[in-house]
């Protein structure tokens, strides 16, 4: 009888474990058990939003293949703070917007307003988008990194699959 009790036991256990649920292969069951979470969703959340910082890294390199690649790593921008950083949101863009008229600016003087470069023309603009979508690029590449710093603190993220 203790063996056939102790079998029935052994059984339920493992049907409890297989019914955990689990989340882009995470156990959320587990890591709400073992900590103060105020809910399961957001333990998802950050689950949700780290699968959409590998979607956002994905497209800024997939932007440094666009024709247009500042509309490209603008609207892509725009994502990023709306999901991450939405504290402030308008300010954040203004002063986003500010920083690319800012980088165009100082750019343009360098490759079209030095002495021995007059009239200023096609190809200095064109030169100064070289160096300008760079600056922009490794800006959108800080705001994720800061990201994903912040969520990769999370121990589970790292079953993240």
């Amino acid at each position: 009888m203790k063996k056939v009790a102790f079998v029935f036991a052994l059984a339920l256990v493992f049907c409890f474990d297989a019914y955990a649920e689990t989340y882009h292969g995470i156990d959320i069951d587990k890591i709400y058990a073992q900590s103060d979470w105020s809910s399961k969703d957001k333990i998802k959340e950050i689950i949700d939003d780290y699968s959409l910082l590998i979607q956002y890294k994905k497209e800024l390199t997939q932007c440094a293949e666009n024709d247009n690649q500042l509309n490209c790593m603008d609207n892509l921008t725009q994502n990023i703070m709306q999901r991450f950083y939405s504290y402030n949101y308008e300010n954040n863009i203004n002063e986003y917007q500010n920083y690319v008229k800012s980088t165009f600016a100082v750019y343009g003087t360098a490759y079209c307003l030095n002495k021995y470069n007059i009239p200023p023309g096609t190809i200095c603009e064109q030169e100064k988008n070289t160096p300008v979508n760079k600056t922009i690029k490794q800006y959108i590449e800080t705001l994720l990194s800061q990201i994903e710093k912040q969520i990769k603190s999370f121990s589970f993220i790292k079953d993240y699959q």
